[in-house]
């Protein structure tokens, strides 16, 4: 018996058929060679579709890693502005209160700054009478070479348009200025009634007489208490008068007299 070494080809058969009665089937032979092309193609192909999938995946993978550091950081920024905001605006309102606290105390300062340049001093710097209108002091009705000295002696009488108010004080008191300001006139002339006027800077204007020589030069600036006169023997009565905006008002209305 002798055996047959010769190799038999293998074919595949591949039938379709029809759900139709009508319909024929028909055959398909492939063969062994063609269906390992196919089959290495069909291998082939998912190998780099896996690969390719693969360094897509990895791609999206490191650009999601990327945005999600982005997002983390962002996170944290946006955590530190809120943080200086909120700093910010602490600031903001501290600055603002001490702001308004320095406006409140510019207002006080002010409002004490024109409190004090009000004409409320005394005019003299020790005890005064103020005079009051001449009285007719002859009872008997005698004349004399007094009565005709005293008529012709130069005296500081009132201006009633003035609201002037005549102050009598001792030798060595002195006129002084009842508030700061600066010296705007001074005059002293031999036959006259001299006189110091002093400008505020707040619409108050004082005017000192006297038979004296001022001490004080124009255009001086002088602060309250400041002596404008020295009052002797011969010059013991001063005329003061107050002017608020050009218009004299009465001195008694602002003077504060203490003790």
């Amino acid at each position: 018996m002798s055996t047959d070494l010769r190799k038999r080809k293998i074919t595949y058969t591949i039938i379709l058929t029809s759900d139709s009665p009508a319909a024929n089937y028909r055959r398909m032979h492939i063969k062994t060679g063609a269906l390992a092309v196919v089959a290495f193609v069909a291998f082939v192909a998912v190998i780099c579709y896996a690969v390719y999938t693969t360094i897509t995946m990895g791609g999206y993978i490191e650009r999601n890693a990327k945005q999600l550091e982005q997002l983390v950081q962002m996170k944290a920024e946006n955590e530190t502005l809120t943080a200086e905001k909120e700093s910010l605006a602490g600031k903001v309102s501290s600055l603002e209160e001490t702001l308004s606290r320095k406006e409140e105390q510019e207002h006080e300062l002010v409002a004490v700054h024109e409190e004090t340049y009000i004409p409320k001093g005394f005019p003299m710097s020790g005890a005064a009478q103020i005079k009051e209108e001449d009285a007719v002091a002859d009872e008997g009705g005698e004349e004399s070479d007094e009565d005709d000295e005293e008529e012709n002696t130069l005296k500081v009488e009132a201006k009633e348009e003035w609201k002037e108010l005549i102050f009598v004080a001792a030798e060595g008191t002195k006129v002084v200025a009842t508030a700061p300001g600066t010296v705007k006139e001074v005059r002293e002339a031999e036959g006259e009634v001299s006189y110091v006027i002093i400008d505020h800077g707040n619409g108050y204007v004082t005017t000192y007489r006297n038979l004296g020589s001022p001490i004080v030069e124009e255009g001086s600036q002088v602060v309250k208490g400041v002596a404008l006169f020295l009052v002797g023997e011969d010059n013991t009565e001063t005329g003061y008068s107050i002017r608020k905006d050009e218009n004299y008002v009465d001195p008694l209305e602002l003077i504060e007299i203490k003790g």
